[in-house]
């Protein structure tokens, strides 16, 4: 499958290239610079490396006459084109540039854009985390500059994820935010970007005729254009669905023609997925040499540009093509190398394929000595038969004497077989015991460690609970009959400074004391939703200390829908983490990230202080959130090393 990720934007090119005139000393150097960007927008999509040639020295010559705006634009321009043509190192290389350079000169226009293509880039190589950290970048960048088309290009790259984790219906919610913001701001290019997508969803879910249909429309106009990257998108899509029709024929016309496309534009990674689909059709058609031919070139693309994605599945189409030449050692080769490549597999599987694969390998060898060893019998068959007069002549003899010897010695082996079996038995059964209970000690040992933190927690709660009621009914109530007489008191004294400020502090007293009981025993989340009152708590925090603190909660509104005891559990334990940053990391940043799974909620919090040994003894609030975390079967990872600050990584898992 290909996805058309990135609807190219030329909004950054077009908002730093006014600026960075205003900059130059040369008008005729800077005219230049300005023809350099025309070549590569009329030709990044046609003759990509000639848009490569005049992107290269665009930057060159930004650098020279340090004009910094001019070299952000050509940096973004080799980090799009570099992601097109599926260089995806390059592109997050140079695109990483940029965004530094934006930040020095503290521009926040066109950072959304970076950390969009920065983000497909990583999506392409696989690694999906720091994918949808990116687009959340690019996400909030978009807000604070309100660029909606950003915004959309975000929402529809979230889609492209969403469906290579075969998340149909997400894929397409966000399809349609991308459309809707599209059709507001009347971009039809992207509208256009958004059909192609829902095609690649039907036809991810089998229904060829309708994505059939809407890749005709996307190809119509493309042509029309002289757009030959997408163009050769759509073709390789339309191509892999005769292939899953089994019109392997038709197929491998379609991509041979769309295989002479991608070489002129240089695409390697698109190329790589051709040549697959290829490998895959000459297989179906019984074209074995051929099929490996393809899948060869592809593995040597799919290695230069680290396309892991792709070389698993070669790797797995070449041993199935070796296997079925009887060549297992080449098909165990490859098998294990698409084994290490994808560790998503089954293991047991992945042992028992070997295992076969290995077996019939090592079977063929075995026969190829059998063999040799009856060529060996046949060429000493004559002396054989000489010796074996000589050898029966001498057993007439021999057996007589010995017969009797030959039954006594085989009572005693069998007796003694007999007696060591019978001690093995015994011991395995005696090991076997003592194994069963050591795990019964263990269990037992387990269950009242867990017995235990669950009856300190409760006590904890409860503890919470009523210390939060004698604060908020006790000293809360104490405090508000003080203020309330104190009021009275202060309007005969009108113009008292010193009754102001009394009254001002009684009043910050009332609030601390409610903060400080709603913190040790929280309302219902149900009642004004777990992430606002979350927020709040932050709120709370942050008026009171100098510490940035920044939440990002991915879905908002899923997590809000969370069992009330896991969230309490996520509310005690960011409020724990929170509060040991604040004791001892001497952070002046701090990031808070909620991300619920389909079967956990992650809990992320990084902060830029000064970090800790991970091997020295941790303190009572880890140690909580530790006793936390194993009543409800949950897990912990801390990242941390004095003066780099500490990132601690959360899982509890979801039981609905």
């Amino acid at each position: 499958m290909k996805l058309f990720t990135t609807h190219l934007t030329f909004s950054i090119l077009l908002f730093l290239g006014v600026h960075g005139l205003s900059f130059a000393q040369n008008a005729e150097q800077t005219a230049i610079l300005d023809s350099l960007s025309a070549i590569y927008y009329n030709s990044v999509y046609t003759q990509p490396q000639v848009a490569k040639r005049a992107a290269v020295k665009w930057l060159e010559g930004s650098r020279e006459l340090q004009l910094e705006l001019q070299e952000v634009r050509a940096l973004y321009a080799l980090g799009n084109l570099s992601n097109i043509t599926g260089d995806y190192k390059n592109t997050i290389a140079y695109t990483n540039d940029a965004i530094t350079l934006l930040k020095k000169l503290e521009i926040e226009k066109g950072l959304a854009a970076c950390y969009n293509i920065i983000a497909t880039a990583y999506k392409n190589l696989g690694e999906y985390p720091k994918a949808i950290d990116n687009f959340m970048e690019c996400l909030r960048y978009s807000e604070q500059t309100n660029n909606k088309v950003q915004e959309a290009n975000a929402y529809q790259n979230i889609a492209t994820l969403y469906l290579l984790q075969k998340k149909y219906k997400k894929s397409a919610e966000n399809l349609d935010r991308a459309a809707n913001l599209y059709r507001e701001i009347g971009d039809d290019d992207g509208v256009l970007t958004t059909l192609f997508n829902f095609a690649n969803i039907q036809k991810e879910e089998g229904k060829f005729d309708e994505a059939r249909k809407h890749y005709n429309t996307v190809l119509g106009y493309r042509e029309k254009e002289g757009n030959k990257a997408v163009v050769a998108y759509v073709n390789i899509n339309l191509s892999q669905m005769l292939v899953e029709e089994g019109k392997c024929e038709e197929a491998v016309v379609a991509l041979k023609k769309t295989l002479a496309l991608l070489e002129e534009l240089k695409f390697n990674s698109d190329i790589t997925i051709v040549l697959n689909d290829l490998g895959l059709c000459e297989t179906k058609l019984g074209h074995t040499s051929s099929a490996i031919r393809y899948f060869q070139r592809a593995l040597a693309i799919g290695e230069e540009q680290s396309l892991s994605r792709y070389k698993s599945d070669i790797y797995k189409n070449l041993a199935q093509l070796y296997q079925e030449e009887q060549n297992y050692e080449k098909a165990l080769e490859y098998y294990q190398k698409g084994v290490t490549s994808v560790a998503e597999q089954n293991t047991l599987d992945k042992e028992k394929y070997v295992a076969n694969i290995q077996e019939r390998y090592e079977t063929q060898l075995k026969e190829a000595r059998i063999q040799l060893l009856e060529k060996e019998q046949k060429l000493s068959e004559a002396e054989l038969q000489k010796a074996e007069l000589t050898v029966k002549r001498q057993r007439l003899v021999r057996n007589a004497l010995i017969s009797g010897f030959i039954l006594v010695l085989i009572t005693l082996i069998i007796l003694r077989l007999s007696y060591v079996k019978r001690l093995r038995v015994q011991k395995e059964l005696s090991l076997q015991q003592e194994e069963n209970a050591k795990q019964k000690i263990n269990q037992m040992i387990n269950d009242h460690k867990l017995s235990v933190i669950e009856r300190y927690q409760e006590g904890q709660d409860e503890e919470r609970s009523r210390l939060a009621r004698e604060i908020h009914d006790g000293i809360g109530s104490d405090l508000a009959s003080i203020k309330i007489a104190f009021e009275h008191y202060s309007e005969q004294h009108n113009n008292d400074f010193q009754s102001k400020r009394i009254a001002t502090a009684i009043s910050n007293a009332c609030v601390d004391v409610r903060s400080l009981s709603h913190q040790l025993h929280p309302l219902s989340f149900s009642k004004i939703g777990f992430t606002s009152f979350l927020n709040d708590f932050i709120d709370q925090i942050t008026q009171k200390s100098t510490i940035q603190i920044q939440t990002f909660f991915f879905p908002e509104e899923e997590i809000d829908q969370l069992p009330e005891v896991l969230l309490a559990d996520a509310y005690r334990i960011v409020q724990e983490l929170i509060n040991n940053i604040l004791k001892h990391a001497e952070a002046t940043h701090v990031d808070v990230q909620l991300t619920r799974h389909e079967d956990h909620l992650n809990i992320v919090v990084n902060d830029d202080g000064k970090g800790f040994q991970k091997n020295k003894k941790q303190g009572i609030g880890l140690r909580n959130i530790k006793e936390r975390l194993q009543k409800v079967q949950g897990s912990i990872e801390i990242d941390s090393s004095p003066g780099r600050g500490t990132s601690i990584t959360i899982d509890i898992p979801i039981h609905i």
